[in-house]
């Protein structure tokens, strides 16, 4: 038979230390108890340390009324507090502290030292505790007004519980929450937190701010923009509510309550679970929104003393409380449920490489074997880059049934208004049929005056560097004449005939044009006649053509040392693909240029495109515009979504590289003041002119001196022609049947006189073509067929030979938005 066992009475110690273990189950637990103290005590700036998570020390100091060196024998006794007198008085408590537990429970598992200062006294007192006993008296030493706190070594003395605990990392964190929760609720109070030793501070909000503004501190703007700021005050129920929480556009992954009641920083399941439930109808599955609740019920209604830790209160009515707030919260969420914002990633475009690695790597049997598999529907290419469109030839259909087509010769050119555009027809001389030329003219979105006979006419020239006046002897010529700067007539003649290719010559007087010592490299150019491929058919004369043209290159010696040479260099670097970038000029006779800086700038771009982003190009099908800026487009298996201006940018600055002193002129019959557009261009928005800068007419005036000045080197290079009067003649043809926004020439001319450095040969040619790129790469919208040109004359073009730059494939682009694969996840069950 058992005996059974004596009933003792615990040792003091023993008590204290159980009882203090459910008061203070962590640090996080300490701290909260401790911030409430330095609350009470009336603190506008709290500040606090913590090492190893709050284990190894947790300090905490304030600005507060301080402790009486008299009360400091007792201040870490059990059930000692200045706050409550009797038992009646827990039923209009409204301070944090009742109980006198808080420090008398840190005392017996942590070694617990107090520096305080009253207003009354002239110094600080220093006293340390250990089981809640002093053990010493307190020392006089220096100290502001105020408590310092200090918590060293938490549970040294229970082992057990100092296992239990997370990681330093994971405490600190929970210290984090409990700083921000009442950083929130308190926002006339100034809190700092920082990990000892460390100069960085994890939270610092400051005195006097608002809750909204600390809100922002602390969780960031994402949250703010979409608060919604909830009132409610119940006299049936003696309560009020003050909530800020997120509309139906907000989700996380969890769910971010800060629940107080009566100021107390307290949990609540049943409104935590009604909270849950509410937000289910707004938001979609395993989503949560981020809620700030404060409660203030009468102190008659409230038990604050459920728990040892004091986080969980229980209050009368609470049923009904609750299902008020749920319907209060709830009428606010619809009242703003009208639209919804849902944020994206950008996707990268994904440049699939690693099948051709592996097939490199892998055995031939295993290739053969793979020949023989059948080819899965997910990843079969249903449409060929490779096929032709009946558009892409003639884009223009219902033009031809406007307009029938004739033959004008150079001598019968007529500068005729238009009266009926049925009766007017179009002669090109390549054969291509051209679209509605009615928005070709000079836009008025410039505020430009225009006679209504006004005349523009438009001439493809072999010849950029010929002088003004021997515009007649061009070879191609284009004449557009318009009507209320609406409808235009383009012309060409085909009796094109050059009697002596070394006629031309714009080798002569090179360093004149540039007005620098540096452009003196290699102004030796030579000329050569070639035919140049424009029909969408030429692939079939390719193999002529390079014969007819290695026959015109055998005759340049120092041409074809410079290819080895350069052949022999990007043998030596990285085997690629051999570049054969498409000439687009209009001309007939083929300018070779030996310009050393045209020839480095070509050579970077061979060197840095992007292969991958070229193979997607090279295979593109157009689906479609979405605008101006934007189109989609079929490479492969994949859907992209393009930058079409950013596309067109690059890709006309390669042509002004490559096809360097070759462009065709799109000459003006009436040439504009330069100074006239200069102002027009300073009132655009882009030119960020002020007051400050100068007065409009002078910077005008200045930027028509500065290019009459470089005229002659932008007449001979680029085709840009500048009379001696100030007046702008003529623009380059960078691709044919193209013509840039006119709106833009203003803010265009202004760039070229701001933004290119015209003191070193190479970034001046690098930032002339990159600003004509950018002037060439928007597309006038006012045209009724924009969309026909980007789908048939830019895309075409980029397809044929855009390079793009290794940046294209992060800077969005060229983004991926679906793959046939993907879509057959979705899809195929349907």
């Amino acid at each position: 038979m058992t005996i059974p066992g004596r009933i003792r009475k615990l040792d003091e110690s023993v008590i204290n230390r159980i009882a203090a273990g459910e008061i203070i189950q962590r640090p996080a637990n300490a701290l909260k108890e401790l911030i409430e103290n330095s609350l009470d005590a009336k603190s506008t700036n709290i500040q606090i340390w913590a090492k190893e998570g709050g284990l190894k020390l947790l300090q905490i100091q304030d600005n507060g009324t301080g402790i009486r060196v008299a009360d400091l024998a007792i201040v870490c006794e059990r059930f000692t507090t200045s706050k409550l007198q009797d038992f009646d008085d827990l039923q209009s408590i409204s301070t944090y502290g009742f109980r006198g537990e808080a420090l008398a429970s840190i005392s017996h598992i942590a070694q617990l030292t107090i520096t305080t200062k009253t207003i009354n006294e002239k110094c600080a007192y220093r006293a340390s505790y250990i089981d809640s006993k002093l053990k010493g008296p307190p020392v006089p030493c220096a100290g502001n007004q105020g408590t310092i706190i200090t918590i060293e070594n938490l549970f040294y003395n229970v082992e057990t519980r100092r296992k239990a605990l997370s990681t330093y990392t994971e405490e600190f964190v929970k210290i984090l929450d409990v700083v921000n929760k009442y950083a929130i609720h308190n926002p006339n109070v100034g809190f700092t937190l920082k990990k000892h030793g460390e100069l960085v501070t994890q939270i610092r909000t400051p005195q006097s701010s608002t809750k909204i503004n600390n809100i922002r501190l602390l969780y960031g703007n994402n949250i703010v923009k979409e608060l919604l700021e909830v009132e409610l005050d119940d006299h049936v129920y003696k309560f009020k509510l003050h909530a800020l929480i997120t509309n139906a556009n907000y989700s996380s992954k969890r769910l971010t309550l800060l629940l107080f009641i009566n100021h107390r920083l307290v949990d609540s399941n049943p409104l935590k679970k009604t909270i849950e439930d509410l937000y289910t109808v707004y938001l979609p599955k395993k989503s949560h929104p981020w809620c700030y609740i404060s409660l203030e019920i009468d102190s008659q209604n409230i038990d604050v003393n459920v728990h040892p830790t004091k986080h969980e209160v229980r209050f009368l009515y609470e049923d009904i409380i609750i299902e008020k707030i749920k319907n209060t919260l709830d009428e606010k969420l619809t009242s703003n449920n009208s639209s919804r914002t849902f944020y994206i990633q950008a996707k990268l475009p994904k440049v699939d490489i690693t099948k051709e690695i592996m097939q490199e790597a892998l055995p031939d049997t295993q290739n053969e074997s793979s020949k023989m598999k059948k080819i899965q529907p997910k990843d079969m290419i249903r449409t060929c880059s490779s096929d032709q469109k009946l558009d892409k030839f003639n884009f223009t259909s219902s033009f031809i049934n406007k307009y029938s087509i004739t033959s004008i010769n150079k001598e019968d050119r007529l500068n005729t208004n238009i009266e009926d555009a049925e009766d007017i027809g179009i002669q090109n001389t390549h054969g291509t049929d051209i679209e509605d030329a009615q928005d070709i003219g000079i836009q008025d979105t410039q505020n430009i005056n225009m006679d209504d006979s006004q005349t523009i006419n438009i001439e493809e020239t072999q010849d950029s560097s010929i002088e003004d006046t021997e515009y007649n002897r061009l070879e191609e010529t284009q004449d557009m004449n318009i009507e209320d700067a609406q409808d235009i007539v383009i012309q060409d003649t085909q009796d094109l005939k050059i009697k002596d290719k070394h006629d031309i010559d714009i080798s002569k007087d090179t360093e004149a044009y540039i007005d620098d010592s540096d452009f003196s490299n290699d102004s030796n150019i030579t000329v050569e006649t070639k035919d140049i491929c424009r029909s969408v058919s030429a692939e079939n004369d390719d193999s002529d053509m390079q014969k007819d043209s290695n026959e015109s290159f055998k005759s340049n010696s120092s041409c074809s040392a410079l290819e080895e040479n350069e052949n022999s260099d990007t043998c030596s670097k990285k085997s690629r693909q051999p570049i054969d970038f498409k000439s687009y000029s209009v001309n007939e006779v083929r300018i070779e240029t030996k310009l050393l800086s045209v020839l480095t700038l070509r050579k970077e771009i061979e060197d840095t495109y992007h292969e991958g982003l070229r193979d997607i190009l090279s295979n593109l099908i157009f689906i479609g515009c979405i605008d101006e800026c934007s189109a989609l487009i079929q490479s492969g298996i994949n859907l992209y979504i393009c930058n079409t201006q950013k596309l067109a940018e690059e890709l006309f600055y390669e042509i002004m590289l490559y096809d360097f002193a070759n462009y065709g002129v799109i000459k003006f019959s009436e040439p504009l003041l330069i100074q006239d557009l200069a102002i027009l261009g300073l009132e655009c928005e882009e030119a960020g002119w002020s007051e400050s800068i100068g007065d409009k007419k002078d910077l005008a005036m200045r930027v028509q001196e500065l290019l009459l000045e470089k005229s002659d080197m932008l007449r001979q290079y680029f085709s840009i022609c500048i009379d001696k009067k100030g007046y702008l003649k003529s623009l380059p043809i960078l691709l044919e049947n193209y013509i840039p926004s006119q709106g833009e020439i203003p803010l265009y001319l202004l760039r070229l006189s701001t933004e290119v450095n015209w003191t070193k040969e190479k970034p001046c040619f690098n930032d002339v073509c990159r600003e004509t790129a950018k002037f060439y790469s928007k597309v006038d919208i006012t045209n009724d067929s924009w969309k026909n040109i980007t789908e048939n004359i830019l895309y075409n073009a980029i397809k044929e030979s855009l390079l793009p730059p290794k940046h294209f494939s992060y800077d969005s682009t060229i983004l991926e938005i679906t793959s046939l694969p993907s879509l057959y996840k979705v899809f195929e069950r349907c």
